[in-house]
């Protein structure tokens, strides 16, 4: 492993964290089989970890690692599909597809050998590790699971049977990418995605200078103003004039359902089914690991595939086996259910690993998961943000409630302020209007109990709850904690 250091790690080039070194397994299409499964549960023994994390990229992440990885080991990620051969391009093996590429019965196109054809592509041009390793391209299928709210810099969106659309990031951190007036065949996405690529990699060069990272995508596009850097583009590739970039602004920005994935569902393919589960902030020991890999390869084909929601999914059970591969799913301690307390969190590192958070985060998220699955049954999901500073790394969109970590003002430690629905309490930066960490869970059933008595009936969410407050009585909310 490189001793050169990372600010956004692949496995070659880890990162400094508060905890020790954190690295990452890029895993393209989040897609992994039963030799990798084994593979990550004997690296976890070997260097000591309870568990890995799958990231919001559907990646693996590995932190608070004592000592950099020693050759044999990465050999061995290597030689499994783990690790790329090439260590320039590990870092940008950020290949997102729907985790129900192929197996979901309203996609229009299986983006599957699209995805692997742009990876043999990364593989063969190992110049594009110049650029940012957190570059990354989405393939969207058109499907029930959709992609396209996820900040990828490049997206694919299947909208006919041969056909896509291209969107591209360029808003600021964490937005969702934006169509730009061009519909592709299949036979064009690819060279679309190299000269892209490579334009982009010229671009760096080109307002670089002495930057101590690459710049993303969207500041080269900035740079040149999009109509610009599209035809940069269509020279690179020698395409007609139906491929100029325009500004398009996205009126079909839906919102895209998480958690609809979860749970057992029906495959396009006759007697097939795929099962969703839900990994607590996206931690899996490698009991857990090695388990899914070896139900994948008994009683499905032989993979399980990561979620950008970090979770995980085992496909192609058939009828017959659902009931056992639920309960051997059970008996590894894991849920396949939305409406679950560990299905409902999303936290960053938290002050152990980060150094700009105020609180710790991932053992106060654990905490509140524990109560509201010991005191409540929820019958619908809500998204519930734990943040240990103002930069919300963890996730970008808006929860339906959110804690941000604020320093104490005696600076005795860390507490949270309390969003709902984007409405934050009044209560200005005492410390004595604030939530101590041991506070929240009380104060999050408190307002979960207070939801269930005034909702309209049993079917109204979260969301639509808040939504028709008025400001009073929403501050009215933000006091019942």
């Amino acid at each position: 492993m490189s001793v050169e250091r990372s600010i956004c790690p692949d496995i070659y080039h880890p990162a400094i964290a508060r905890d020790g070194l954190l690295t990452r397994l890029r895993i393209p299409g989040g897609v992994l089989n039963e030799l990798q499964c084994a593979t990550i549960a004997q690296l976890l023994d070997t260097i000591g970890l309870a568990y890995v994390q799958v990231t919001n990229r559907a990646n693996l992440q590995l932190r608070s690692i004592d000592r950099d990885l020693d050759s044999g080991l990465l050999t061995k990620l290597t030689e499994c599909g783990l690790a790329a051969s090439q260590t320039a391009i590990d870092g940008i093996r950020n290949v997102m597809l729907s985790p129900t590429a192929g197996i979901d019965a309203r996609e229009l196109i299986d983006v599957r050998p699209l995805a692997a054809a742009w990876l043999a592509y990364l593989d063969n041009h190992p110049e594009l590790g110049e650029l940012s390793n957190k570059f990354s391209v989405g393939f969207d299928g058109g499907g029930s699971v959709s992609i396209l709210d996820r900040p990828n810099d490049i997206s694919l969106l299947a909208v006919g049977e041969d056909k896509f659309s291209l969107y591209l990031s360029m808003g600021d951190r964490g937005h969702r990418p934006q169509p730009v007036g061009v519909d592709l065949t299949i036979d064009e996405c690819l060279p679309m995605l190299a000269a892209i690529s490579q334009c982009y990699r010229q671009g760096i060069k080109t307002i670089g200078g002495e930057l101590r990272r690459p710049p993303r995508l969207r500041s080269v596009i900035r740079h040149f103003g999009l109509t610009e850097f599209g035809e940069l583009v269509r020279r690179e590739i020698a395409g007609s004039s139906r491929l100029i970039f325009k500004n398009r602004a996205d009126r079909d920005a839906t919102q895209v359902n998480e958690d609809v994935h979860l749970g057992v569902h029906p495959q396009r393919q006759s007697d097939r089914y795929y099962v969703g589960i839900v990994l607590l902030l996206g931690r899996a020991t490698g009991a857990q690991v090695s388990g899914l890999g070896a139900i994948a390869a008994q009683y499905g084909s032989g993979h399980i595939r990561l979620t950008p929601w970090q979770n995980v999914i085992v496909p192609d059970v058939k009828d017959r086996d659902l009931q056992k591969v639920q309960e051997l799913i059970t008996d590894l301690g894991l849920v396949q259910t939305a409406t679950h307390p560990s299905s409902l969190l999303r936290a960053c590192a938290g002050m152990t690993g980060c150094q700009f958070s105020a609180t710790d985060t991932q053992a106060d998220a654990i905490a509140l998961s524990e109560y509201l699955a010991a005191k409540f049954t929820l019958n619908l999901p809500l998204n519930i943000h734990f943040s240990g500073c103002d930069k919300s790394c963890a996730q970008h969109e808006r929860a339906d409630i959110t804690l941000w970590g604020t320093e104490n003002a005696d600076r005795t430690g860390g507490s949270y302020r309390l969003e709902i629905g984007g409405v934050m309490g009044e209560c200005g930066q005492e410390t004595s209007n604030l939530l101590p960490p041991e506070r929240v869970p009380i104060a999050i059933g408190s307002l979960i109990a207070t939801y269930h008595e005034r909702r309209i009936d049993s079917r109204e969410s979260f969301s639509a709850f808040i939504n028709h407050q008025t400001s009073a009585q929403l501050q009215e909310l933000l006091h019942v904690v």
